[in-house]
């Protein structure tokens, strides 16, 4: 077929097509209208939703009895003491063992995790008895040559766990 053919016959109507069919503008519209409804419900669940990791809340406090955990620490006092009196420990280590007594004493009477705290840290910490007795053990426990009086120091920590309110 000639290119002169075929524009003449491009040219001639086709009974078997029709024009575009036009749709009423209540589809556009319905359209547009359903997209907005989307559109509002995706703003708000990403407007709504939480940001971030979410924690759970903290559990309630526990209630301590504070006379059980009295009578527990009065008596690793007394073990403490007794070791001491058998000479498993010398005047280093009961200085060392019962500031540590004193610590675990204080963080489950106040939950201060006093155990790992420096003497400067028990300071800040609000925990003065504590502070007081740990800070008579300090010499004793980091000096090998400290003047140290172990009956004092057994009556320190016994006098901190027994007058703790």
């Amino acid at each position: 077929m000639r290119a002169a053919d075929a524009q003449a016959l491009a040219l001639l109507p086709a009974p078997d097509t029709y024009g575009p069919f036009g749709y009423g503008p209540w589809w556009v519209l319905g359209g547009v209208l359903l997209l907005l409804v989307l559109a509002a419900y995706a703003f708000a669940w990403l407007w709504t939703r939480p940001r971030g990791l979410l924690e759970p809340p903290p559990p309630p406090p526990v209630p301590i009895d504070v006379r059980s955990v009295k009578e527990k620490y009065l008596g690793l006092i007394d073990e403490v003491a007794e070791e001491h009196a058998d000479g498993e420990l010398d005047p280093r280590a009961l200085a060392q063992r019962l500031s540590l007594v004193l610590r675990f004493f204080a963080h489950e009477s106040t939950g201060v995790v006093a155990e790992v705290m420096t003497l400067r840290d028990l300071r800040s910490a609000d925990l003065p008895t504590v502070q007081g007795a740990v800070e008579q053990y300090y010499p004793s426990s980091f000096r090998r040559a400290a003047k140290h009086d172990p009956d004092a120091a057994i009556a320190a920590a016994r006098q901190v766990v027994a007058t703790w309110m």
